[in-house]
């Protein structure tokens, strides 16, 4: 005897022992199971949720899970596909052209250098290495860019952030970034872009590219240890530090959307870096939100919970289970390039 249980999920099959040795039975029950599992709702071993169904969502899997969203330490190629889709540096890769080929992303154009002699006189493109003894990139961001909704911003109807001086009570019952239920938002500055920088320098930090770009842009050394002392006189080391209060030669702010960067030496190759996630903007509001005693024991951190003005933002991550890139509700939308490779041409 063949019986369906109430439950539309699942078969209960009751057999007499003398049917179960027979060919022509097994084969009619097979037929049968089979029509019963394709009378459910959808594939019988769908591994989503069913209230997901007919949303634009992309899945996938990782192997090993990225230890480092902060893009002051964020290097692997596993921790690039997330951090890809949140930061945004001044420049990016064109999506189709072969050789690759920089184009701007948050710049108004790709940053060219202007090269000077010990003297500063201005030099050519093409002067000699070893006549050049100042290098200037001047960066104009564009106006208008937004970073995603986030609990750094959240103010009160006075204008103070809400969530900064928080106490351990004021934490209490907040373990996740969602838990924080005030967000808020502003338009990234070319501070951000300088505040950046700064970070490679940081003394809680560690960049792993902070010893070779020290080689090339002017004092990052000499700031590496300023802010080390910096940090030693705040005393506990659990404090924020302000990393506005300390300028350097090697990145400053001209305008609200326009900074330079200044090297010690001719580097072509080092526009390159500026499309990488190292160069990203990050606002002070997050770097104090995250500096606050307790979360860090938290997982609230850039490492855990990036900002940026990218088209998604990291709303979950329990890397054991899933981790969850939504759209970004501020993000004001990039157009597919018309122009790429042969091949490409529909």
């Amino acid at each position: 005897m063949i019986k369906r249980s109430q439950s539309p999920q699942t078969t209960q099959v009751s057999v007499s022992p003398g049917l179960r040795s027979c060919p022509i039975f097994r084969w009619t029950l097979s037929l049968i199971l089979l029509f019963l599992v394709g009378c459910g709702d959808g594939a019988w071993n769908n591994p989503y949720s069913s209230d997901d169904r007919g949303k634009s969502i992309y899945y996938s899997s990782f192997a090993e899970r990225p230890k480092h969203l902060d893009p002051v330490s964020s290097y692997s190629e596993n921790e690039a596909q997330f951090n890809a889709q949140i930061y945004e540096p001044v420049v990016q890769y064109h999506f189709l052209k072969r050789p690759y080929e920089l184009i701007p992303l948050t710049a108004r154009s790709v940053p060219e250098p202007k090269y000077f002699d010990v003297v500063g006189n201005e030099l050519s493109l093409d002067a000699p290495s070893e006549q050049v003894a100042k290098v200037v990139y001047r960066i104009t961001i564009q106006s208008g860019i937004k970073y995603q909704p986030h609990p750094a911003f959240a103010k009160s109807q006075d204008g103070v952030l809400l969530y900064q001086g928080l106490s351990e009570e004021g934490l209490e019952g907040k373990n996740v970034l969602a838990d924080f239920t005030e967000t808020g938002s502003r338009e990234q500055i070319a501070e951000d872009y300088v505040y950046q920088i700064k970070r490679l320098a940081h003394p809680r930090l560690h960049s792993p590219i902070a010893g070779f770009m020290a080689k090339y842009i002017k004092d990052l050394g000499q700031l590496a240890q300023a802010l080390k002392k910096a940090d030693q006189d705040l005393g506990n080391g659990n404090q924020f530090l302000d990393l506005r209060q300390t300028d350097f030669d090697g990145a400053r702010v001209i305008d609200r959307y326009t900074y330079e960067i200044e090297l010690t030496e001719k580097y072509p190759q080092f526009v390159y870096w500026l499309a990488m996630s190292f160069f990203a903007p990050i606002p002070w509001e997050a770097d104090a939100f995250y500096s606050q005693p307790g979360m860090k024991e938290r997982n609230l951190t850039l490492d855990w919970y990036p900002i940026g003005t990218g088209p998604y933002m990291l709303t979950e991550n329990n890397p054991n289970r899933r981790m969850v890139l939504a759209k970004n509700p501020n993000f004001r939308g990039e157009i597919y390039p018309e122009k790429g490779m042969p091949e490409d041409k529909s």
